[in-house]
Protein backbone atom coordinates (compact mmCIF):
# COMPACT_ATOMS: atom_id res chain seq x y z
CA UNK A 1 0.00 0.00 0.00
CA UNK A 2 2.35 2.41 0.93
CA UNK A 3 4.15 1.58 -2.61
CA UNK A 4 0.71 2.65 -4.27
CA UNK A 5 0.70 6.22 -1.94
CA UNK A 6 4.62 7.24 -2.45
CA UNK A 7 3.66 6.79 -7.03
CA UNK A 8 0.76 9.08 -6.09
CA UNK A 9 -1.53 6.45 -8.15
CA UNK A 10 -2.66 2.14 -9.10
CA UNK A 11 0.97 0.97 -9.47
CA UNK A 12 -0.68 -1.19 -12.00
CA UNK A 13 -1.86 1.65 -14.45
CA UNK A 14 -0.91 5.11 -12.89
CA UNK A 15 -4.21 6.14 -12.56
CA UNK A 16 -5.91 7.98 -8.88
CA UNK A 17 -9.28 7.02 -7.49
CA UNK A 18 -11.30 10.10 -7.80
CA UNK A 19 -14.57 11.65 -5.85
CA UNK A 20 -17.41 10.94 -7.33
CA UNK A 21 -21.22 11.61 -6.59
CA UNK A 22 -23.73 9.22 -6.97
CA UNK A 23 -26.90 10.33 -9.32
CA UNK A 24 -28.97 7.51 -9.91
CA UNK A 25 -28.26 3.97 -8.20
CA UNK A 26 -29.36 0.44 -10.68
CA UNK A 27 -29.75 -2.33 -8.40
CA UNK A 28 -30.35 -4.89 -10.55
CA UNK A 29 -27.38 -4.43 -12.84
CA UNK A 30 -24.97 -3.26 -9.36
CA UNK A 31 -24.54 -0.27 -11.44
CA UNK A 32 -24.85 3.56 -10.35
CA UNK A 33 -24.69 6.64 -12.54
CA UNK A 34 -21.93 9.10 -10.98
CA UNK A 35 -20.77 12.25 -11.91
CA UNK A 36 -17.14 13.54 -11.13
CA UNK A 37 -16.20 16.78 -10.29
CA UNK A 38 -16.15 18.48 -13.69
CA UNK A 39 -19.48 16.98 -14.44
CA UNK A 40 -18.81 14.38 -16.89
CA UNK A 41 -21.22 11.19 -16.19
CA UNK A 42 -20.38 7.35 -15.94
CA UNK A 43 -21.90 4.45 -14.80
CA UNK A 44 -19.61 2.78 -11.79
CA UNK A 45 -19.62 -0.53 -10.48
CA UNK A 46 -21.13 -0.84 -6.63
CA UNK A 47 -20.89 -4.40 -4.96
CA UNK A 48 -17.81 -3.67 -3.08
CA UNK A 49 -19.62 -0.62 -1.35
CA UNK A 50 -23.08 -1.59 -1.56
CA UNK A 51 -25.96 -0.32 -0.24
CA UNK A 52 -25.14 2.91 -1.93
CA UNK A 53 -28.14 5.77 -2.47
CA UNK A 54 -28.36 8.41 -4.73
CA UNK A 55 -26.12 11.64 -3.20
CA UNK A 56 -23.40 9.69 -1.93
CA UNK A 57 -19.93 10.27 -2.82
CA UNK A 58 -17.60 7.25 -3.46
CA UNK A 59 -14.17 6.64 -4.69
CA UNK A 60 -13.96 5.91 -7.86
CA UNK A 61 -11.29 3.62 -9.81
CA UNK A 62 -11.44 2.01 -12.73
CA UNK A 63 -15.22 2.61 -13.33
CA UNK A 64 -15.75 0.23 -9.48
CA UNK A 65 -16.68 2.20 -6.43
CA UNK A 66 -13.52 1.39 -3.78
CA UNK A 67 -14.82 3.12 -0.77
CA UNK A 68 -16.79 5.92 0.53
CA UNK A 69 -15.27 9.64 0.53
CA UNK A 70 -15.34 10.92 3.94
CA UNK A 71 -14.78 14.26 4.76
CA UNK A 72 -15.61 17.85 3.56
CA UNK A 73 -17.88 17.72 0.13
CA UNK A 74 -15.52 18.33 -3.00
CA UNK A 75 -18.00 18.20 -5.62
Amino acid sequence: MTACLAAGGCVTCGDEAIAMRVVEVDRTRGLALCAAPAGERSSVEIALVEPVTAGELLLVHAGTALARASGGDPL
